[in-house]
């Protein structure tokens, strides 16, 4: 398989590693500016994103051994992101969404973190090379704003000679005429007082916003209560979780590929290299459909519905086709997959540890059914949606790849199916009583499954049950309840 990203590394791992540009001997460690990339890489507002790292570092070692040259969306498309040298920018637009999220980080970071940096970065929309500036420049480049739109009859204070020469123009009567000195103290003051305003304006703030929480916490119902467990450690301020619609583009070319299609081959783009030798008009029209991104309704209603819970971080749910994630997404991120291996082959991936599996039956006509690996009395063990009267979906709940955060996968046999596990998984009064049982001593929640039935109403799922629930890792599961 190919991995196209290292294991992510700690913070103190970050600032100790050496730069690509140093490693072609062009650029000085000591610049303060890849000093300043490195903190930024190494700090929390990048949400241990290795792409936003490697985007990051590569921009700032171009401008600064001045190959400014290199730093185009296409060179940024290969070296940070892995694509082929021929991709088209026009198609796939992952630099340019990375790019917005990257500048958001990097205004987040000297805001917080980084408040007392005296050298500022940004990269300006609409390019991708960065620049550098710093902090008193850029407050005094604010300051010749105010002072020249300001009353011109001012004190002039000459600093070139040891006495300084003090030259009056007039000043009407009634002005407050100063020095630039003058005028940087009584700012100084203005932000103290400004400062001690804002401290008790905000005190009251707070209280007010605390006990409209409580008040609005108070009126949760149980069972909404007990499913913000689930959302507040999918969602954090410390790291991102990346929700990944289907690919239907897959779907469109179900019987030109192998099924289940192989996960380095739709990395890679290989699959499309192998259809491109049938010369036929429909094929050719079948891989253009393909290549675009499209998914379905269904996955959009989810993530609509999902983006309107108050435990959810805006400016950390990144939203990824699913041809644009990356192995190292799901092993330092939490993350949402939707679809299944039909249409989202990184579902593959955790396919071992789930008890409820997908695959294609090559006896019933290829089709997509649920296999159960430890059927219970009354359970079957193969469920199918063949007569498209019933579907089938599930909801798991699983570590991610290293084990530090969590994925939950919400998938059908066919979109009815996905349907029906998001429409469970987003009503409090079906999932509230399998995370309740899901919960540890801790409080927070270990690994659970969900096989999901509905019938199937013109390829829309009407009144879902839960058919099956597995609580904990597959080999405990399969001998508790």
């Amino acid at each position: 398989m190919r991995v196209l990203e290292s294991p992510s590394k700690t913070p103190a791992e970050y600032a100790q590693a050496p730069s690509h540009a140093n490693v072609l001997g062009v650029i000085n460690a000591d610049d303060p500016r890849l000093q300043l990339t490195q903190r930024i890489a190494a700090s929390g507002s990048l949400g241990r994103s290795r792409l936003l790292v490697r985007f990051l570092q590569y921009v700032v070692e171009r401008h600064v051994s001045n190959r400014s040259d290199e730093i185009t969306e296409q060179q940024i498309g290969v070296h940070v992101f892995g694509r082929p040298g021929d991709y088209d920018p026009g198609e796939d637009n992952i630099v340019r969404s990375y790019a917005r999220t990257l500048r958001d980080r990097i205004q987040k970071y000297f805001e917080t973190e980084g408040l007392e940096e005296e050298l500022l970065l940004e990269i300006p929309r609409g390019g991708y090379e960065p620049f550098f500036t710093s902090r008193s420049k850029a407050l005094e480049a604010v300051l010749d704003g105010v002072i020249a739109s300001s009353e011109p009859n001012l004190l002039v204070v000459s600093e070139d000679s040891e006495e300084p020469n003090v030259q009056e123009t007039p000043v009407p009567a009634g002005s407050t005429a100063s020095g630039r000195g003058n005028f940087l103290n009584g700012l100084e003051k203005f932000f103290n007082f400004k400062q001690l305003l804002t401290l008790g304006i905000g005190g009251i703030f707070g209280i007010g916003l605390t006990l409209l929480i409580l008040r609005g916490n108070l009126l949760l119902s149980p069972d909404q209560e007990a499913t913000r467990v689930l959302w507040r450690q999918l969602f954090n301020k410390d790291r991102d979780t990346f929700v990944v619609p289907s690919d239907n583009g897959l779907v469109i070319l179900q019987g030109l590929i192998p099924s289940p299609l192989p996960l380095n081959s739709y990395v890679d783009g290989s699959y499309r290299a192998k259809i491109q030798s049938d010369d036929s008009w429909g094929v050719k029209r079948l891989l253009i459909l393909a290549s675009k991104r499209y998914t379905n309704v269904t996955d959009l209603d989810f993530v609509a519905h999902l983006a309107q819970f108050n435990d959810v971080v805006p400016e950390h749910m990144m939203i990824r086709f699913a041809r644009d994630l990356r192995m190292d997404d799901l092993r330092s991120s939490n993350a949402i997959l939707l679809g299944s291996i039909q249409s989202n082959p990184w579902v593959q991936l955790f396919q071992p540890q789930m008890h409820f599996r997908f695959r294609f039956d090559r006896n019933i006509d290829k089709e997509l059914v649920i296999t159960n690996e430890s059927p219970r009395p009354g359970e079957a063990p193969l469920y199918t949606h063949l007569g498209d009267q019933h579907t089938y979906g599930v909801i798991a709940y699983l570590p991610n790849l290293n084990a530090t955060d969590h994925v939950l996968i919400v998938a059908g046999v066919n979109m009815a199916g996905t349907q029906a596990a998001g429409a469970v998984l987003l009503n409090p009064s079906l999932i509230a009583p399998t995370l309740e049982r899901a919960r540890t001593s801790h409080g927070d929640l270990q690994q659970f499954e969900l096989l999901i039935e509905s019938d199937n109403v013109a390829t829309n799922a009407s009144i879902p049950h839960i058919v099956a629930e597995r609580i904990g890792p597959v080999s405990q599961s399969s001998e508790g309840r």
